[in-house]
């Protein structure tokens, strides 16, 4: 079993869909933290300047 996984980590376009899955993973768990209502909303930096 572990050969056949391993066998299948080497393949180049299975990689690049394991890596590319995480990356986007990483990024939808940041966007659910954050909000996305909340992106834009945060206080400009020169209102004091």
């Amino acid at each position: 079993m572990m050969q056949k996984l391993k066998r299948a980590y080497e393949n180049t376009l299975v990689k690049w869909t394991f890596h590319t899955g995480f990356y986007f993973l990483i990024l939808v768990l940041l966007f659910w933290m954050y909000g996305f209502h909340t992106a834009n909303t945060g206080t400009y930096i020169y209102n004091d300047f």
